[in-house]
């Protein structure tokens, strides 16, 4: 019986990393532009929003929204290495939005932006520290990988109904 619910949360947990991987490719590549942009300057996106309201909708999505969205990848980093290394973790969340923006400037789909870079990085990187904190925390890695697919799962849930209502 107890194998049959550590295969039950290995599917679980691999469907809701690729529910997460599919919300997060239709997040970032959602956008057509028909001319090219790219920023290369450090912080000028960055401090161009923070001195606007930073509760308008476009500027707090934008922001947070890059912050937000590479948190997972960063527990999922965690989660799916052997080594647990944090700073490797982090460096896949470097290398996977460093290949966003090209892509992104690439084909049009949006802004090439290393402001965007830095966001997405520091989202990573808190999901390796929330990771770390659980693992302290519950002093076992199959717990916490229990727990981590049980919030990814309501956190899942959440974003369909998200996703459904926004589109609709």
């Amino acid at each position: 019986m107890n194998k049959n619910r550590h295969k039950l949360h290995k599917i679980l947990f691999y469907s809701i990393f690729a529910f997460y991987v599919i919300m997060s490719l239709a997040i970032l590549f959602r956008a057509s532009h028909s001319t090219r942009n790219v920023n290369l300057i450090p912080f000028r996106t960055i401090s161009s929003f923070l001195s606007r309201n930073i509760f308008h909708i476009f500027v707090f999505s934008n922001l947070f929204g890059n912050i937000l969205l590479f948190v997972p990848l960063g527990i999922y980093g965690m989660t799916l290495m052997r080594e647990k290394s944090g700073k490797k973790a982090t460096f896949i969340v470097f290398l996977t939005s460093l290949a966003v923006e090209i892509v992104q400037y690439t084909f049009k789909k949006g802004v090439g932006d290393i402001d965007d870079i830095i966001l997405n990085v520091l989202g990573g990187f808190i999901g390796v520290i929330l990771y770390q904190k659980c693992l302290i925390k519950f002093e076992n890695e199959k717990k916490v990988n229990f727990f981590i697919g049980a919030i990814a799962f309501m956190v899942a849930i959440i974003s369909l109904l998200a996703m459904i209502f926004y589109y609709h």
